[in-house]
């Protein structure tokens, strides 16, 4: 009796255990299922993000863009020579900043105007194509209004600023024409909406705020009150998207005026991964005979960044992030400044971009502001933008008059500062590091600021001079 119940016994306890295992498997059976089923979080971001990339891409063609408004320009005023009192013909290397994305702005807006071939040359500048139907054109001129609206959107976290622009004279008909804010701050978070300015108060600088980007473009009859650079940074911010039209008082002003204005503005303060702490004066070597003092901003080497040593250009070339989309290419060169600028492309921007590599170093970089204009014509040029600046320019699309574009400008304002500034008291000393890598940009380099989501450059420059603002 006593073995048939130890016996008995046993037998439960082994169901017990074979009905625990077998509930248990199906748990981790459902759990596994249930896990395969639900997306990944990256998936579940980078689908629409991705999507969104292919679908500005088809509509927009970036490459092209970015070689018609972005390097040829570029290479254009790199080569030009100017005479210095005394010397045949020498060289003499000047500061270049200019956007891409403004001339962008403004070619769509004088392809609203222009008829016949100065629209054909504006819209090849743009990536169409010369045999290229009106839907595609106006699927083009959507396609770039987006991009401008989603800079502000997504970067500014959709709090870019809710003020209408007032009206003073012709400037409130300037802008229903086609202005354009776009706020960019870190994960949405507005981060321009306060900035610290030199006096280290809160607040904002020149009606700016810290780390937005700001593009507007207008067309106005000449004679008309015009918008300047300096009203339109201490100008309200826009709501209204770029949306390229004429507005019907302007077409009325065209209509008794000969005489035709487009203005381009862009700005932008492009906050970086620096400490205010760490920022010091330090030596930057202009040319082989002269340097100055400049401001430079430190970053140790606690976090990885994104950087490659391109061998055929001769040239360290380091990226940095401003924000979740936009991000800048730094480009020191090993020695002299033209090799890289030879080397320049959209493919070779493209190997960078594919080819970059975690790593640590330290970096010193400038803090700087730099504001420079050109006219249109200055740098279209190069772009196959020809007609619209010569007296057989035609403005069919506004009046039927004999129309000349007397005046095109373009000025931009890049500001670089540090990203953390809470630390209010005076720079600390360096510490001499001797293990890890420096990156040091104390002699004359390039920056390319571009958008992550689409790779189209919004703003080129050489920085030959820090401190010439």
């Amino acid at each position: 009796m006593r073995n048939q119940a130890r016996k008995a016994r046993e037998e439960a306890m082994m169901s017990v255990h074979s009905f625990t295992f077998v509930t248990l498997l199906a748990l981790l059976t459902c759990s596994s299922a249930y896990r395969s089923a639900v997306p990944k979080p990256d998936k579940l971001f980078s689908r629409p993000v991705r999507s969104e990339r292919e679908a500005t891409r088809q509509q927009l063609n970036i490459s092209a863009l970015n070689t018609a408004l972005a390097f040829e320009p570029y290479r254009d005023l790199a080569t030009r020579t100017t005479a210095e009192p005394g010397t045949q013909q020498q060289q003499q290397q000047h500061n270049i900043l200019f956007s891409p994305l403004g001339l962008a702005s403004a070619l769509a807006l004088l392809c609203q105007v222009s008829g016949s071939e100065s629209r054909s040359q504006a819209l090849e500048a743009l990536g169409v194509a010369a045999n290229s139907t009106e839907q595609s054109v106006e699927v083009t001129i959507a396609a770039l209004a987006d991009l401008l609206r989603s800079l502000t959107l997504l970067e500014g976290g959709g709090r870019g600023g809710v003020q209408k622009a007032p009206s003073a004279g012709g400037a409130g008909t300037d802008a229903r024409i086609g202005g354009a804010t776009a706020g960019v701050g870190k994960g949405g978070e507005n981060a321009g909406e306060r900035s610290d300015d030199a006096e280290g108060r809160k607040g904002t600088k020149n009606g700016v705020n810290a780390g937005h980007l700001r593009v507007w473009s207008s067309l106005h009859a000449d004679g008309k009150p015009s918008l300047d650079y300096e009203s339109f940074l201490s100008r309200p911010q826009l709501t209204e998207p770029p949306v390229f039209n004429i507005s019907s008082e302007t077409l009325k002003e065209l209509q008794t005026s000969g005489k035709l204005i487009v203005n381009n503005y862009v700005y932008f303060k492009g906050l970086l991964p620096f400490e205010l702490r760490h920022t010091v004066l330090r030596r930057f070597q202009l040319n082989a005979t002269a340097n100055a003092e400049v401001i430079t901003m430190f970053k140790d080497d606690s976090s990885e960044v994104m950087m490659l040593y391109d061998t055929n250009c001769s040239a360290t070339v380091v990226r940095l992030a401003h924000s979740e989309r936009l991000a800048s290419l730094l480009l020191l060169p090993k020695a002299e400044l033209q090799p890289l600028e030879d080397c320049l492309s959209d493919s070779r921007m493209s190997f960078w971009l594919n080819n970059l590599k975690p790593g640590r170093a330290e970096i010193r970089f400038p803090k700087f502001r730099l504001r420079k204009s050109y006219s249109l014509e200055s740098l279209l040029r190069k772009a196959g933008v020809l007609t619209a600046f010569s007296r057989s320019a035609d403005f069919s699309g506004t009046s039927q008059k004999m129309l000349k574009l007397t005046k095109t400008h373009h000025e931009v304002m890049l500001e670089v500062e540090e990203t953390k500034s809470e630390d209010r008291g005076r720079p600390g000393i360096m510490l001499d590091f001797s293990v890890p890598p420096r990156i040091t940009f104390d002699r004359p380099f390039m920056i390319l600021i571009y958008d992550d989501l689409t790779g189209l450059v919004l703003f080129i420059g050489r920085i030959i001079d820090p401190t010439d603002v």
